[in-house]
């Protein structure tokens, strides 16, 4: 028996293990649960008064003292999940049928509609472990813009954007967000007045809690952040205007506060870690609570944007048949028809109110806007008074039960379909006590550039319960517009497009001296690194060979990366560079990286060429990275690189730019610049040209100043823009054609004369101070733009003194025959003259070259701090 494992006990006679008393009790219970009604069901179906077991209810008492009872005497309360304090929560277990497909990643509420319409990410390679849209799979670059601008409108479903509850008392609330960096008149000044009591949002970076440092966040920057407080809970009033003040005489605890932050999912696991480390530190300590899977959120941007929420998201009367008193958040919401851009309310303005289930009036009607002048009146009147400041309750969304109750109260679709086909035609069902109330928060942001006279359009951000997500998807999808139409959806491309078209940086692509930044960077090389090895060598560019100008051949760098090592530490001969002798740490960092790469090339060498001609099984989109994307949290730049937040970069630049010594700098600012520090800049040509992504960004030339004389040359403020250009190309032409017929009649000898050089040389390596991490042709400027990021250490004012501008500059030894140089002088007001037009230092301080990867042509250019 023991050598073949023979059983030598009945089953029946075998003692019950612990999980199978377990079962055996439950199902005995259940027996004795049911028992009762079996019985009544049986009873009525011997007297023929069957009826559905659903609406079955007992009768008790005589006359007019009947009264209903449910057939089951015990109500079982559905199971509220516990919460998890401080700990990370997962999503829901998917269905059977769909669970190997999210094995190691998650699908957003609207997968099912976006899988069919749109690019997505490869299966084995998810964005921040998520199965996110890319672009749609027609064409999207001009419609987006269009719609997003003109006439429509553009939606995305932002879910995994991570959301993070905290709660606490107030004090330490603060002290936990100082302790990260979050201070300033903004914050916790007059100015963050209506932040803190729940009426506006805050958009704030975060920085590492350096241990030791007064105030704390002085560490590296980690993300931006929106914050959003809590409304507290009024007190009552009776009704002569009194307050009523049920607790008086007893000793009030101190009134905890509840509020969300939303961070990019980049950088989730590590602002989650910093804010365990800062909550155990604060005394009482705060709660934080992990909602990326309870809070879905949906954008919508464009012309067309408040007209398509507007007939979406309809409040909840209080009660049949009236309305919400005005100035009520409900009644404002109903009031901003004709609102044609979201970037006219309130800064941050925050709207919260409960909703009725959209599918129920599905398909939506159309708002027709109102063309009146009375209620354009009636519409600025409302949005200079703003009456929700005053009068906004506590939302419901703060609320996890209230969350809770409405993703279990939303009926199927097959149980919404009944109730249409009950109603009336034309009329929409009738509502009921079951129906559940959706809580919802609206967030109203507009751009940045706006304060510098742009005109971009502002967004609109709903933070609705996860499983609410796709009700109000679809309602808004399929919404007809008044202009015509429906709204267009949007993916990540979009989303980078939009952002780069009003002059804003995208998070974590333009940061790539964060950590969420270098990890995107580096995902962004293997992809451009696979794309130029597919490509035959015959029609590839050779980064190693190229003649880009100077004395030395080959790119700077890799060419299919923003290669910040060789900026932060080039190859340069021991004896230049004592100066700047790294220490212990960066040359194990260094050697570390070394030998990684050498191990992965001999890695891919030995898979053979074979593998570089495979197709790609997934062809639904156009990723071509070959590495998996690791659930980790990113490791941080090599060589201590880091970057400095918009304010504290523009100050640093403002004084570098302007002042020659570095010693005007404060010590708290030059403590910054120890490591290498990055700055987001904003990046203009001057005459023509257009960036793209991965160029090369020269300073002015410091050790040729005739070269930077030429240079100076093409800086002429009247060029003319693209219309001009238009309307004087037929003059143009006619002025080529007179030039080459008066040729003809010149003599030979005088005809021949050599052809100036087409473009002015490149700087040296030296002058090298940044990359351009986005930039294309922007259609709502109408000439290139970009997105760059410089290394604030390289930048340095403009010195015309040192250089002997006095005077026309001659032709140097490497002139190009370029015409048109003239005087350069320098006065003693900071001033300079170039073709009789006048720059300040600070601004020839800002001008920069412009050189794409892989090419000797360059373009002038300015930059300004985002």
């Amino acid at each position: 028996m023991i050598e073949d494992n023979t059983p030598t006990v009945t089953a029946r006679r075998r003692k019950p293990t612990k999980l199978l008393r377990l079962r055996l009790e439950t199902a005995r219970r259940l027996q004795n649960l049911n028992s009762r009604s079996k019985a009544r069901r049986a009873a009525r179906k011997a007297a023929g008064l069957f009826q559905d077991p659903a609406l079955e209810v007992e009768v008790e008492g005589d006359g007019d003292n009947k009264k209903s009872k449910p057939t089951h005497d015990i109500n079982i309360a559905p199971r509220i999940p516990k919460i998890k304090k401080n700990r990370l929560s997962h999503p829901e277990k998917p269905q059977s049928k769909f669970k190997k497909r999210q094995r190691c990643k998650s699908w957003l509420p609207t997968h099912m509609f976006h899988a069919k319409r749109a690019h997505m990410t490869s299966p084995k390679e998810p964005l921040w472990r998520f199965v996110v849209p890319l672009s749609p799979t027609e064409k999207s670059y001009r419609p987006t813009h269009r719609a997003s601008g003109a006439r429509g409108a553009v939606v995305w479903d932002m879910s995994y954007i991570s959301t993070i509850g905290l709660e606490g008392p107030e004090a330490s609330l603060e002290g936990l967000f100082r302790a990260l960096g979050v201070c300033g008149e903004e914050a916790w000044g007059n100015k963050g007045r209506k932040w803190r009591t729940g009426t506006r949002s805050l958009e704030v970076w975060l920085s590492e809690r350096e241990v030791g440092a007064e105030g704390g966040g002085s560490g590296r920057p980690i993300a931006p952040v929106t914050l959003v407080w809590c409304v507290e809970k009024t007190a009552k009033t009776s009704g002569d205007g009194d307050v009523e003040m049920p607790d008086a005489g007893k000793k009030l605890k101190k009134p905890r506060r509840k509020m969300f932050l939303r961070v990019h999912p980049s950088a989730f696991l590590q602002v989650w870690e910093e804010l365990l480390k800062a909550a155990k530190l604060q005394n009482p300590q705060v709660m934080i609570e992990d909602l990326r899977f309870d809070i879905g959120s949906i954008d919508v941007t464009g012309p067309a944007a408040t007209e398509i929420l507007l007939a979406a998201l309809k409040p909840i009367p209080p009660s049949e048949g009236e309305k919400w008193f005005e100035g009520s958040p409900e009644a404002t919401w109903d009031s901003l028809s004709g609102l044609t851009n979201a970037a006219s309310l309130p800064q941050n303005a925050v709207l919260a109110f409960n909703i009725s289930d959209p599918r129920l009036r599905h398909p939506l009607r159309t708002i027709q806007p109102p063309t009146s002048e009375s209620c354009l009146n009636e519409l600025a009147i409302t949005l200079s008074s703003w009456t929700p400041d005053s009068t906004q309750l506590k939302p419901d969304i703060f609320s996890r039960p209230a969350r809770l109750t409405a993703s279990r109260l939303l009926p199927s679709q097959k149980a919404i379909n009944r109730r249409k086909s009950l109603a009336n035609p034309g009329e929409h069902p009738s509502p009921k006590p079951t129906d559940p109330c959706i809580p919802v928060l609206i967030l109203a942001s507009r751009p940045k550039s706006l304060s510098n006279g742009g005109n971009s359009q502002g967004t609109y951000t709903v933070l609705l319960p996860w499983k609410c997500v796709v009700p109000v998807w679809y309602s808004v999808m399929y919404y007809p517009l008044s202009s015509g139409g429906n709204p267009r959806f949007g993916g990540l491309l979009e989303k980078q497009q939009l952002a780069f078209e009003s002059g804003e940086a995208w998070f974590p692509g333009d940061f790539p001296g964060t950590n969420a930044g270098w990890a995107w960077e580096i995902r962004e090389r293997d992809i451009r690194r696979g794309e130029w090895e597919r490509k035959p060598k015959g029609k590839r560019v050779e980064y190693d060979s190229i003649d880009i100008g100077g004395l030395k051949k080959g790119e700077i760098g890799e060419g299919w990366a923003c290669d910040w090592e060789r900026l932060v530490k080039p190859n340069i001969p021991i004896s230049d560079g004592e100066r700047s002798k790294p220490d212990s740490t960066n040359i194990v960092e260094v050697k570390k990286d070394a030998l990684t790469a050498e191990v992965t090339n001999q890695r891919e060498t030995s898979k053979g060429e074979g593998k570089k001609k495979e197709k790609r099984k997934n062809t639904s989109t156009p990723s071509t990275s070959t590495s998996t994307y690791t659930h980790t949290k990113p490791s941080p730049p090599p060589l201590h690189i880091h970057h400095l937040p918009p304010l504290l970069a523009s100050t640093i630049l403002k004084i570098k730019s302007t002042q020659k010594s570095p010693a005007n700098l404060p010590a708290r600012l030059q403590s910054l610049l120890i490591h290498p520090a990055l700055a987001t800049v904003n990046l203009t040509l001057i005459n023509r040209g257009t960036p793209i992504p991965r160029a090369r960004l020269y300073r002015l030339p410091t050790t040729n100043p005739s070269l930077r004389n030429e240079w100076l040359a093409l800086l002429d403020p009247s060029a003319r823009t693209p219309s001009a250009q238009k309307q004087s190309k037929k003059q143009n032409q006619q002025q080529a054609i007179l030039a080459q017929n008066s040729s003809k009649l010149l003599p030979t000898n005088l005809a021949a004369d050599p052809e100036p050089a087409a473009h002015l040389p490149m700087p040296g390596e030296e002058d090298l101070i940044g990359f351009v991490t986005t930039g294309n042709f922007n259609l709502g400027q109408g000439r290139g733009t970009g997105v760059a990021s410089v290394l604030v250490q390289r930048v340095c004012v403009y010195d015309g003194s040192s250089s002997n501008l006095e005077g026309t500059a001659g032709p140097s030894s490497g002139d190009s025959g370029i015409s048109g140089i003239t005087r350069v002088r320098m006065n003693g007001k900071g001033t300079t003259g170039v073709k009789g037009h006048m720059f300040s230092r600070e601004y020839l301080s800002r001008v920069c070259i412009v050189r794409s990867a892989g090419e000797r042509v360059g373009r002038l250019g300015v930059w300004e701090v985002m």
